[in-house]
C-alpha cells in the first residue's frame, strides 16, 4: 500500500528544509551527501527556490535570487521571514521522503482532487 501525504504538509517540510539551508548558506550545502537533491523536492515552487539557492555564491545572493522569484503557491516574503532555529532536521526528512517518492511508496495528494 502506498502512503500519502497532503501537498500542504509536503510543501511545509520542503520550505523548512530550504529555509534552514539558506540560513547557513553556503556552509549548509558543502556536504552534498547530506543535502537533499533537486529530485527530492516534490513541489514546483520549492524546486525553483532550490535552484536559486544552489546557483548562488553567498547567502545574500541566494536571498536576493529567491526574493526575485515569481512563485505560484509560496509567499516569498513569508519564506524569508521564517524562523529557522528548529529546522535542522528537515533537510534529512526531505532527502528520505525523496527516496520514498522515487520508490513509489509515498505520493502527494491534493485535498479535493
Amino acid at each position: 500500500m502506498v502512503q500519502t501525504i497532503k501537498k500542504l504538509d509536503q510543501q511545509r517540510h520542503e520550505l523548512k528544509a530550504l529555509r534552514y539551508l539558506l540560513e547557513y548558506y553556503p556552509e549548509s550545502v558543502q556536504n552534498r551527501a547530506a543535502v537533499p537533491s533537486r529530485e527530492d523536492f516534490q513541489i514546483a515552487d520549492t524546486r525553483l527556490i532550490y535552484d536559486a539557492l544552489m546557483a548562488a555564491k553567498t547567502k545574500e545572493e541566494a536571498a536576493k535570487a529567491i526574493e526575485d522569484l515569481d512563485l505560484e503557491e509560496t509567499d516569498v516574503e513569508s519564506f524569508l521571514r521564517l524562523g529557522w532555529q528548529f529546522y535542522h532536521t528537515y533537510p534529512q526528512l526531505v532527502k528520505e521522503r525523496g527516496q520514498e517518492f522515487r520508490a513509489g511508496t509515498i505520493k502527494v495528494v491534493v485535498l479535493g482532487e
